[in-house]
């Protein structure tokens, strides 16, 4: 098991909000919140639950969840 690492500022990481998938770099960080620029627009609403994937090797893994905010 791999410990993980906190997310840095301009990484690259692959959201999952119900069926929509999109890339998104991490522009802001703050505590307990991050802001992305999305590659492709998703269409969620406040409150949905966004899995949260980093890529390790040439696998993405799951490194956790979050919920989108205003």
């Amino acid at each position: 098991e791999l410990k993980v690492e906190p997310i840095k500022r301009r990484e690259v990481l692959l959201l999952n909000v119900g069926t929509a998938r999109t890339m998104g770099l991490v522009t802001g960080l703050g505590k307990d919140e991050v802001e992305l620029k999305l590659q492709i627009p998703i269409c969620a609403e406040v409150g949905d639950r966004v899995a949260i994937s980093r890529q390790v090797g040439s696998r993405w893994r799951l490194i956790g969840y979050g919920f989108i905010r205003e």
